[in-house]
């Protein structure tokens, strides 16, 4: 086990797939809008008997209903349990957990530590609402509202940490982490989902500091759920860490192995 390789696939927003050998673990996986320029293999959520669920917002847990199959376990704290429920997920497949908790899923040890979310501001919803983009695209934007607005953080953020192989991924599934909590420095590994505010830099960079981690992998910089996202440059950050730390910024669907 200890000479074996983790491959990290991202696939957009913050949905990666975390694999050693056969034994894989699927994180917020999200099939972009059809209306997003993304487009995933139609495989790429396939396979997967665990999910892990960062937080209830709908571009991490809207497409759910679609993805599992029987015997798949999503584990996820009550807001998104019951969200997922309204969504037509069968309670056989979800497993409510809850910040402090520890347990394994597909042999890989895991810690739920208490979690933030990136405070979006309110110029940035009025954009994303009446923006520009929003009117070009009026069709179906409605019905996009109305998923997102069902879909409820309510402070339930949490950050996985996942060990395996000698390996430590530390997993926010927003570009925050909460004050007064002890998280593990120098992780080989941490996921920086790159959106949601004018100053992503700034965050991101504090957190690098309070976190230290070996290399970082940037993810939810992509626009996969149009108007409400958009394709975010990063190179200011990735500039800042040279010299400091690895920072990796993946094509869609591509792999990092640890």
């Amino acid at each position: 086990m200890q000479n074996q390789k983790i491959q990290i696939t991202w696939y957009g927003t913050a949905s990666v797939r975390i694999s050693a050998g056969d034994r894989t673990l699927l994180v917020d996986p999200f099939i972009p809008f059809p209306d997003s320029s993304v487009r995933l293999p139609a495989d790429a959520f396939a396979d997967c008997g665990h999910i892990l669920i960062t937080h209830g917002h709908y571009d991490h847990i809207g497409s759910i209903r679609e993805i599992v199959r029987p015997g798949t376990a999503v584990y996820c704290t009550k807001a998104p349990y019951q969200s997922l429920l309204r969504m037509g997920v069968g309670k056989d497949h979800l497993r409510l957990i809850r910040a402090g908790g520890r347990f394994e899923a597909a042999g890989f040890r895991i810690t739920a530590f208490p979690g933030s979310h990136i405070k979006v501001g309110a110029q940035e919803v009025l954009k994303a609402v009446f923006g520009r983009r929003a009117r070009q695209n009026r069709r179906g934007l409605i019905g996009k509202v109305r998923k997102f607005t069902s879909c409820r953080e309510k402070k339930q953020s949490l950050c996985y940490l996942v060990e395996d192989c000698g390996k430590r991924i530390l997993i926010p599934g927003s570009l925050a982490i909460s004050d007064g909590v002890s998280y593990p420095a120098g992780a080989d590994l941490a996921l920086f989902p790159y959106q949601g505010s004018d100053k992503l830099y700034d965050i991101a960079e504090s957190m690098y500091q309070r976190l230290r981690p070996r290399a970082i992998l940037l993810t939810h910089f992509d626009d996969t759920f149009p108007p409400f996202s958009a394709e975010i440059d990063t190179s200011e950050f990735e500039n800042a860490l040279k010299g400091r730390t690895a920072v990796y910024r993946l094509s869609h669907g591509g792999t990092l192995e640890l």
